[in-house]
């Protein structure tokens, strides 16, 4: 599923993420354990293709990080720390907005988007607004925004914050 060969990420004269390797096979977990600033969400970053290495390489789902971003973020569930909530929409229509961008439409749409919320217990706030929610409703929010388009792999950054 994931295959990391001699990742490194330079910011000027500082290094974030120094030759790292690793492969996670489907079904196995991995979690990264550092203090801040060990190169945890820049790792995750290059591998959801939206941070360019310095060099190395690495594959997902059998896809290059350089040759096919495209397909990896079709395959891939990146859920960052922390990420915005519109004031102005409500859990539902939070969702079913992230639905329509991964092309889910019609029944199929408004389904899925109800499965999500049964699935992080947040059915009882789907008429909120998203960002009335607590810092960990907020947090099974965007879980079942990755989610959506069922992800072969999910990348979760601090997910337990």
């Amino acid at each position: 599923m994931i295959e990391v060969k001699n990742l490194t990420k330079r910011y000027g004269n500082f290094t974030a993420v120094r030759d790292i390797n690793f492969e996670v096979e489907k079904g196995e977990i991995l979690g990264f354990l550092g203090p801040n600033a060990a190169g945890k969400t820049t790792t995750m970053r290059m591998l959801a293709t939206l941070l360019d290495p310095t060099s190395g390489e690495a594959y997902v789902c059998g896809h290059s990080i350089y040759n096919r971003p495209r397909e990896i973020r079709r395959l891939v569930g990146y859920m960052p720390d922390f990420f915005g909530v519109y004031d102005d929409m409500k859990v539902i229509e939070y969702l079913e907005f992230f639905a329509a961008a991964y092309r889910i439409k019609g029944p199929a749409r408004q389904k899925r988007c109800n499965e999500m919320l049964e699935i992080v217990d947040l059915d009882f706030k789907r008429n909120a607004y998203a960002n009335t929610l607590s810092r960990g409703q907020t947090q099974r929010l965007g879980l079942a925004r990755v989610l959506l388009h069922d992800p072969q792999v999910l990348l979760l950054d601090e997910p337990l914050s």
